[in-house]
């Protein structure tokens, strides 16, 4: 009788599907822990060298076989999910780069732009979102990106206050740190500082040693930063800030009107008065600075002269376009201004282009209210992720830092932010 029955259930084609899969389902391989922790060494390694001058074999090294793991590691079934945000954007942005090889002034020049400045920065992306892929991985990263800036801020004040004190010297030539020049250490820091101060606002009250050394560490980057006497830094952590808290007073009302948030906006607002009043003393007039009177009337001229083309994709098409201007002032190579540059390479198109790339990012982590009202960090992080690409791109308004190392620290970041929010934030590893 029990032997029917048995008979009779197993003949039921419910259980006989549950059965099937039961016996004969076999575990899909997915990325194991080794792939992961080697991922993160490799990323490690090629952020920490990344900002530094005269590396680019040594970043390489670690670069390359990230690549190679990343999409070997995709192509597992069941493996790492490889993903290139917002890539209609891109497409946008890269139809225009290519069609700018029609009118290049030197093609083959513009061929290779276009590989670093987009090519790579995709493999950037796609790196960065596909490994950080959830808060926990961010929060791995965010304890890479934090060495690093230790070893950057703390190189700078040794080297102005001990090596080669700033006193002793010209001030505006200081300080440059390990990055080449004070204009791009300047910008690392812009870049960087406002996720270095999310770390330290999100750590519970009772993690005290690592929010004084957060503290201490974001005053050394302050001080740092007005010791490479670039004024434009003040005015792109004073946008940083504003944005911030025009996010924050927008999502939270509740945490505008905090005294300790008031106060610590108050001071760092101070900071930022303080430093553009004090280099402005020290620092060329606006007035009279070449880039207000020859650098960008003469790129508007290229631009309105020609403005559906342009010299080419490439920060050095202003130099093309305009050689007996860069003979005579051999040290402006280009228009020292982010949007401008796009116009003299590639008319109103490329201008328009760049934007709706820039704001594709934007968009791409604007943080919702749900998350505000989670009280979720994922929220924090995205809210200085909107404020850090508001500093990069008035900072790049009076140059343009926006190429290669500069540009690859901030693709990497949106991306790593992308990769966070991307996934289920519940838990969270400070």
């Amino acid at each position: 009788m029990h032997a029917k029955n048995l008979i009779n259930t197993m003949q039921d084609p419910s259980v006989r599907t549950l059965h099937s899969e039961l016996t004969w389902k076999v575990p899909a391989p997915s990325v194991g822990n080794g792939a992961r922790h080697a991922a993160f060494l490799l990323m490690a390694a090629y952020i920490w060298f990344l900002p530094l001058r005269h590396t680019i074999a040594v970043r390489n090294l670690a670069f390359f076989p990230l690549v190679i793991l990343t999409l070997w590691a995709g192509s597992r079934r069941e493996g790492l999910r490889l993903r290139i945000p917002f890539l209609w954007a891109w497409a946008v942005y890269g139809v225009v780069a290519l069609a700018s090889l029609t009118y290049a002034i030197h093609p083959l020049y513009s061929i290779g732009q276009i590989k670093e400045q987009i090519g790579y920065a995709l493999l950037v992306l796609l790196i960065f979102t596909s490994w950080v892929n959830g808060p926990s991985e961010f929060s791995k990263l965010m304890r890479i990106i934090v060495a690093g800036v230790t070893l950057m801020i703390g190189y700078s004040l040794l080297n102005s206050f001990v090596l080669s004190p700033f006193w002793h010297s010209d001030f505006r030539l200081h300080q440059g740190s390990l990055a080449d020049g004070f204009g791009t250490f300047s910008t690392y820091l812009i870049t960087t500082l406002p996720l270095v101060v999310t770390s330290m606002w999100v750590l519970p009250r009772t993690a005290r040693l690592k929010r004084a050394a957060l503290a201490l560490l974001i005053t050394g980057g302050l001080v740092a930063l007005y010791l490479t006497g670039n004024r434009e830094g003040a005015l792109a952590l004073g946008g940083e800030l504003v944005v911030a808290a025009a996010l924050v007073c927008a999502t939270k009302p509740g945490v505008c009107r905090n005294r300790k948030v008031i106060a610590l906006g108050a001071i760092t607002g101070i900071f930022c008065v303080a430093f553009f009043a004090r280099l402005l003393e020290v620092r060329e007039p606006l007035a009279t600075d070449p880039r207000t009177t020859l650098i960008w009337p003469l790129a508007l001229h290229n631009i309105t002269a020609e403005p559906f083309t342009g010299g080419g994709f490439g920060i050095q098409a202003f130099k093309m376009r305009n050689p007996a201007f860069c003979h005579a002032y051999s040290t402006f190579s280009h228009a020292h201004n982010m949007i401008l540059n796009k116009g003299v390479q590639m008319g109103i198109p490329g201008v328009l282009a760049f934007l709706v790339l820039w704001f594709g990012a934007i968009r791409a982590i604007w943080p919702d209210r749900n998350l505000a009202k989670m009280n979720s960090p994922v929220w924090a992080y995205l809210v200085a992720g909107v404020a850090m690409s508001a500093g990069v791109f008035l900072k790049n308004m009076t140059d343009d830092f926006f190429v290669n190392d500069g540009a690859f620290l901030y693709w990497l970041l949106i991306g790593a932010l992308i990769g966070m929010r991307s996934a289920p934030h519940d838990e969270w590893t400070p």
